[in-house]
């Protein structure tokens, strides 16, 4: 049985986490070089979604404004996110 993987990313605000799916792939292996690769910035920016909050936050001088997005992946179908350890190498 293969087991296909969802790519999801999001960023942090002060209203909350948001979360977006990327897609999806159907080996961990494609999933992991997906994430490594975001997170190492070998691939190019992840486009902002018009509904994510740092689009309409009224606060000027907002921390959050400023940040990169996070990357992870997930089994499809699994409710439960599981989470990657960051490749510190």
């Amino acid at each position: 049985m293969v087991e296909s993987y969802e790519l999801i990313y999001g960023f942090v605000h002060c209203r909350g986490r948001t979360e977006y799916s990327a897609g999806e792939v159907d080996s961990k292996e494609e999933a992991e070089a997906w994430v490594k690769n975001h997170r190492e910035g070998l691939l190019p920016k992840i486009k902002i979604p018009p509904e994510d909050p740092i689009r309409y936050c009224r606060a000027a001088w907002c921390p959050f404004k400023k940040q990169k997005p996070w990357f992870d992946m997930r089994p499809k179908g699994d409710a439960q996110t599981v989470k990657m350890k960051k490749d510190q190498g």
